[in-house]
């Protein structure tokens, strides 16, 4: 993973806007809880399944995974990020989502909000999509930039300014469905709040089950 993504959300003033200033509002809040709760209620096959969230950052999402009566677990690399969170009282770790520091099936679920539209390269999303998958029993849920969205038009077009190369990036379905599939998982569905008009997608990958 780059090392500016790993250390962009060091500084604890960064870490303070992202919570106050970029999902300020209840409308803005909720949606990817909302999503990410959704896609749980309908692909997930336990009672109380284990969740882990990762990056969970500030722990935005904890409250949604709650609601699924989930047992989640929070990792993120920046410590200044998870101080918010750790009021919340669930079990949280320092760590790389392109390095897991969990044992292969440690959860049933694992969630990864709002990181792979920061990397740049296949080979980053592949490397994190294979620790993700590898630490799953089942599901994982995982938020992209979808290109065939209209901002993802609107910057082909050249009517939305780049963000240039280190900016972030949209991808299409199929390539993301490609690189889960390298990764041992299928993608099974593709949700978005507002159809074509957001570009912040979210997936739904189940793992391949090898026979023995």
């Amino acid at each position: 993973m780059p090392l500016q993504t790993r250390t962009r959300w060091q500084s604890p003033e960064r870490a303070r806007r992202y919570s106050d200033g970029r999902f300020g509002n209840a409308s803005a809040a909720g949606r990817d809880p909302a999503l990410v709760a959704a896609c749980l209620r309908r692909h997930a096959r336990e009672q109380n399944p284990s969740v882990l969230d990762a990056p969970c950052g500030n722990g935005r999402l904890f409250a949604g995974l709650a609601a699924c009566h989930a047992a989640v677990t929070g990792l993120d690399a920046s410590d200044a990020m998870l101080a918010p969170a750790r009021s919340i009282g669930l079990p949280l770790v320092l760590g790389d989502v392109a390095r897991l520091p969990f044992l292969d099936g440690s959860f049933d679920h694992v969630v990864c909000c709002r990181l792979f539209h920061h990397l740049h390269e296949r080979d980053e999303r592949l490397a994190v999509a294979r620790e993700l998958v590898r630490v799953a029993r089942s599901l994982v849920i995982a938020s992209f930039w979808d290109s065939a969205s209209l901002p993802g038009l609107r910057r082909r077009l050249g009517w939305k300014r780049d963000e240039g190369p280190g900016g972030r990036v949209a991808v299409p379905r199929a390539h993301m469905a490609e690189v889960f599939a390298a990764a041992g998982a299928d993608v099974i569905d593709v949700r978005r709040a507002f159809p074509l008009v957001s570009q912040q997608a979210f997936l739904v990958a189940r793992k391949r089950v090898h026979a023995p």
